[in-house]
């Protein structure tokens, strides 16, 4: 009964927290709006300058630092899943690095005057991020199974490594214009996007939210031994395949909108696991919940550590990740 009434506290406690972290979040900008100025323009409406700056730009960035954190987070709670390994992540696994490669190649062969298409990004860090996602899922498998969860860890660093030296290799072809954009991408950044990302994004985030959230009874099982999988008549290479591939391509989407951010996808499932548990039909919205805090802050502190410039957001999430990944892995070797 404790636990009953434990979950929907928490739940009603994340969103608020949430809900707050988000008018904040608009409140930040080089124009000042007072709290009471941004509460009126939200409800009656202001000018048509006061309009254009909260919901074109503001607006904007605060659901994309949502939807991006929702979607790096649960696609780390299904890499971790797959794998069995609280390590695994999608940074880790080399889809944010195939992703990086795939839209730097990209960016290089694009003509700067003509530009890129709204789509063409996306497209090319999902293959990126699948082909890197695949590569590694490959060099794992030995007979038809997972030779070891920290086999899958150890071969995602070797492959990210190697996609970061070619992306270094790319770096040293690229004119000025092109390097700050593709070094901004790669550090990780959510400014500068549209509605038109904003409503891409949301429907895929809440598509695979929807996907993984109804396949909680079969994520369950596979969090379970190998051999208990099997006999409870799960295809269970065909099931890990299929859940990662939907990750990656989760994870990708928002990669390709916000660059190369990492460390979201680790934290914030360990904690969800700590607070309610592996059952994923809690495990999963509180993962979510989490991940749409951690970005919705992180980017606000970037905004407003060094005003009236700012830091790119990917900067103060590896703040907060590197360390708190530390602890996870001496945690893992005690």
């Amino acid at each position: 009964m404790k636990s009953t009434l434990r979950y929907p506290a928490l739940i009603t406690v994340l969103v608020l927290f949430l809900a707050v972290l988000f008018f904040w979040h608009l409140s930040l900008g080089y124009h000042y709006l007072s709290k009471e100025q941004l509460a009126s323009i939200l409800i009656f409406g202001g000018t048509p300058q006061e309009m254009l700056t909260v919901y074109d730009f503001r607006m904007v960035r605060s659901l994309l630092a949502v939807l991006i954190g929702m979607g790096l987070a649960i696609s780390g709670a299904i890499f971790q899943t797959v794998s069995k390994n609280e390590l695994a992540s999608p940074s880790l696994l080399g889809v944010n690095a195939g992703a990086g490669l795939m839209v730097m190649l990209l960016i290089y062969m694009t003509d700067a005057a003509k530009g890129l298409e709204i789509w063409e990004q996306p497209l090319a860090a999902v293959l990126g991020g699948a082909l890197a996602a695949l590569t590694i899922y490959r060099l794992t498998y030995r007979s038809g199974h997972m030779t070891s969860t920290y086999t899958l860890v150890l071969n995602g660093i070797a492959v990210t490594a190697g996609l970061h030296a070619l992306q270094i290799l790319c770096l040293v072809g690229l004119d000025s214009t092109k390097f700050h954009q593709v070094n901004t991408w790669l550090i990780g950044s959510i400014f500068g996007n549209s509605w038109s990302q904003v409503t891409v994004l949301l429907v895929i985030v809440c598509l695979f939210l929807a996907f993984f959230f109804a396949s909680h009874e079969t994520l369950d099982i596979l969090s379970l031994k190998e051999e208990t999988v099997i006999g409870l008549g799960i295809p269970i290479n065909r099931a890990r395949f299929l859940y990662l591939m939907a990750a990656v391509v989760l994870a990708a989407s928002c990669v390709a909108v916000a660059g190369s951010i990492g460390f979201i996808g680790l934290i914030c499932p360990h904690i969800a696991r700590r607070l309610v548990g592996v059952m994923h039909r809690r495990f999963l919205p509180v993962t979510a919940l989490l991940g749409g805090i951690l970005l919705v802050l992180s980017d606000g502190v970037a905004r407003v550590v060094i005003a009236p410039d700012e830091m790119l957001v990917g900067l103060i999430v590896s703040l907060i990740g590197a360390p708190y990944f530390l602890y996870i892995l001496a945690r893992s070797r005690g």
